[in-house]
């Protein structure tokens, strides 16, 4: 996973890219998240993208190829394919992240896997750097609570886990395939369970992460927020259940720090960015379905015009010079690589 630029360090091995930002104030961006579909199968207790009321929205598949083309000549190096809906929701996923692989973009891949079906599988797992399951309940009752679905989507999920390594095993491939557990009041005392079910589909990793507000307006609130000091002895428990083959992996810095930043404004926009299925590209997913925010529409414009556009240049100065971090969400995407960049600039 060493060309996804989900976090600061990463963007040492870009260093030709960072030196362009340093030197110029911008460049094209290394990693982007494109939602192909804007409705999903599941119904996630805290889903952020409750706020949007799903809007069953989808990329033309033309339009995003094009785009996949244009973002390669522009030289991105990664693209996540995940956001507000389900992406396997795509009736042409699969040739989607085909066509990208072979453009010569690194594919991630989220999904609560309900629909990864066994030939979808072998024709996917060769295009992906990494598949990563949304899998926040340990036990079918709880799952079902957690995810908005019948308990027996819980068998067919880990089922799917399991499949997928067996597909990744018996052809030799190089992909990572985990799960992530948004830890939740709801689903901590389940926690366990959960990555025993993984455990056993012999998945590489499994990652417990907070859960992060995206707003006032989301229906979710969190009846009480996670210390360390609290949480600590159950992610001790989780992370005693890894061995050789598996890792459970806590993020204790993200429970730690969680909204806690040392930069004053976000300049980590100019290596990533996201695009929703409506066509909009916009800095991040906080903001990639609000107009003030969005620097254009692939359906009107290509990427490059996009990107050197002067809507993108008014939105990158607001980000650089005055938005108030305050109103962005805690543990945003951006974070790592701000705290990388805004101590790049300051030495």
């Amino acid at each position: 996973m060493t060309n996804f630029i989900s976090d600061g360090p990463k963007l040492m091995l870009h260093n030709d890219r960072v030196s362009e930002y340093l030197e110029y104030g911008d460049c094209y961006p290394l990693y982007m998240e494109v939602s192909p579909v804007g409705n999903c199968n599941h119904g996630c207790m805290f889903c952020a993208y409750d706020i949007m009321g799903y809007p069953g929205r989808m990329l033309a598949t033309d339009s995003l190829l094009d785009f996949v083309d244009e973002a390669a000549n522009c030289g991105l190096k990664s693209i996540l394919y995940s956001g507000e809906g389900e992406s396997l929701l795509h009736p042409d996923i699969v040739n989607i992240i085909t066509y990208t692989k072979m453009r010569g973009i690194d594919v991630g891949l989220y999904t609560n896997g309900h629909l990864l079906k066994d030939d979808m599988a072998i024709k996917m797992l060769p295009s992906l750097t990494f598949l990563r399951f949304s899998f926040n309940g340990g036990t079918r009752e709880n799952y079902a609570k957690i995810h908005g679905v019948k308990p027996d989507v819980f068998d067919k999920v880990v089922h799917s886990a399991s499949h997928a390594v067996r597909i990744r095993n018996s052809r030799g491939l190089s992909v990572d395939i985990g799960a992530q557990y948004v830890l939740l009041p709801e689903n901590i005392d389940y926690l366990l369970d959960g990555i025993v079910a993984m455990k056993e589909a012999c998945i590489d990793y499994f990652v417990i992460k907070p859960f992060v507000p995206k707003g006032s307006s989301q229906a979710y609130k969190i009846n009480r927020e996670f210390t360390l000091d609290v949480i600590n002895p159950v992610l001790d428990e989780a992370e005693k259940l890894s061995d050789g083959d598996f890792k459970v992996i806590a993020r204790r810095d993200s429970f730690k720090k969680h909204g806690e930043r040392c930069y004053a404004h976000c300049l980590g926009t100019s290596f990533m960015s996201v695009l929703n299925s409506a066509g909009d590209i916009a800095p991040c997913v906080a903001y990639w379905d609000s107009e003030e925010f969005v620097f254009g529409n692939i359906y009107d414009n290509s990427f490059k015009e996009i990107w050197r556009g002067g809507k993108r240049k008014k939105v990158k100065q607001l980000l650089e010079k005055k938005l108030d971090l305050k109103g962005c969400p805690p543990d945003c995407k951006p974070n790592a690589i701000n705290e990388f960049l805004w101590k790049a600039k300051k030495s």
